[in-house]
């Protein structure tokens, strides 16, 4: 509309004195360029102000392991247990120094952990924040022989500054070796950053019958210019991929090997957003780089040891669920982290050697991921 009211308008500015101007026209067409400005203005407006949102809202994802080589015991008062084996820490908001997470923002965050110890001995650990406020637990008493696997997570609410930790309670204990098999890790799933709204000033955006019309056009155009910018920019953030996968091992019985490592298929797809995981080799594959949340849960009769470790292309452990035998009955255990990966990296489960894993259609031993968040290279 704006261009056919400017050639109005010039067409009665260039008639000059022969003709007198229609005054209450040239007002009616400026105020039109005028609505047209504010409706832009505001949708510009809100654009740059939901990118600035989302610029400003930072990646926050880390994974740690305890790593070491053996055992870690409190027998004379609790103990802050440090991970020391990073993993994951996008936005550096874990400190492998003293084993805290400070929360960077206001909002709400996924946190899960995972410990394993011999079951000769009561096992623990519990997240605290600001350091006196108990979060989550997991918490074994003795079994006998063998070892045991407990895990924990929730979404939890933190205001900016709120700081977490994992605490051994006096007599219990926790073990761990490179492999991973305690873990703790955490990310960021949305800021709760309250913003009051803004107010258009409507009377500032008002230009006086003096200002130059085509002084307006280009300053609608420049607007415009900003907005599908602006738009194509948000567009390009909410056209990431959906990638998620949830899968079982499915079948009706044990799984077993005695003579060498085996690959695991998990023949059972329950969701596959984005067809990253193939059924046929058992393998997830990254299509993009970012941070992924990977889990997975092995169960298996207590009469022989269990497996479940996750390799990462090839050759390279990420993380591990094992159990020792512990007699009669059956074991669960599991582990997950956000890892971050590169586009093309391949994720697979691995049955260790005189290892056993078992499932039916109940989908007792899983393997899921997700994307989080692309993550672009430095």
């Amino acid at each position: 509309m704006a261009p056919v009211l400017l050639l109005v308008l010039l067409g009665l500015v260039q008639l000059g004195s022969a003709q007198p101007v229609d005054l209450k026209k040239l007002q009616a067409a400026l105020q039109d360029l005028q609505v047209e400005r504010r409706e832009m203005s505001l949708r510009l407006d809100m654009a740059e102000r939901e990118l600035k949102r989302v610029k400003e809202t930072p990646k926050v994802a880390f994974a740690a392991s305890l790593g070491g080589n053996g055992l870690v015991k409190a027998t004379s008062g609790n103990k802050n247990l440090i991970y020391t084996a990073l993993l994951t820490n996008v936005g550096g908001a874990y400190n492998a120094n003293t084993g805290e997470f400070t929360a960077p923002i206001r909002g709400v965050y996924y946190i899960r952990f995972t410990a394993n110890a011999p079951s000769n001995f009561p096992m623990s650990a519990v997240l605290y924040k600001n350091d006196n406020q108990i979060q989550l637990i997991a918490h074994e008493q003795p079994g006998g022989e063998g070892s045991d696997t407990a895990s924990n997570g929730a979404a939890l609410m933190l205001e900016a500054g709120d700081r977490l930790k994992m605490v051994l309670w006096t007599n219990t204990q926790i073990w761990d070796n490179s492999n991973h098999h305690s873990t703790f890790s955490g990310f960021l799933l949305f800021s709760m950053v309250d913003e009051p709204p803004k107010e258009f000033d409507a009377e500032a955006e008002m230009k006086t019958l003096e200002v130059s019309l085509m002084q307006l056009q280009a300053e609608n155009r420049g607007i415009l210019e900003r907005l599908n910018s602006t738009e194509s920019e948000l567009k390009t953030m909410r056209d990431v991929p959906k990638v998620a996968f949830a899968v079982s091992l499915g079948g009706n019985g044990l799984v077993k090997t005695t003579s060498g490592s085996k690959t695991l298929i998990y023949k059972d797809v329950m969701t596959n957003i984005g067809q990253a995981y193939d059924s046929e080799t058992g393998e997830f594959t990254a299509p993009i780089r970012g941070v992924y949340y990977i889990r997975f849960t092995a169960n298996a009769p207590s009469n022989f040891p269990m497996s479940a470790v996750l390799y990462k292309n090839g050759n390279h452990i990420e993380l591990i669920a094992h159990e020792q035998p512990g007699g009669e009955g059956s074991d669960t255990a599991s582990n997950g982290a956000a890892l971050m990966l590169e586009a093309g990296d391949r994720l697979k489960m691995v049955l260790w050697t005189n290892t056993q894993i078992w499932d039916n259609s109940n989908h007792h031993s899983t393997f899921s991921g997700f994307l989080l968040f692309p993550q672009r290279a430095a």
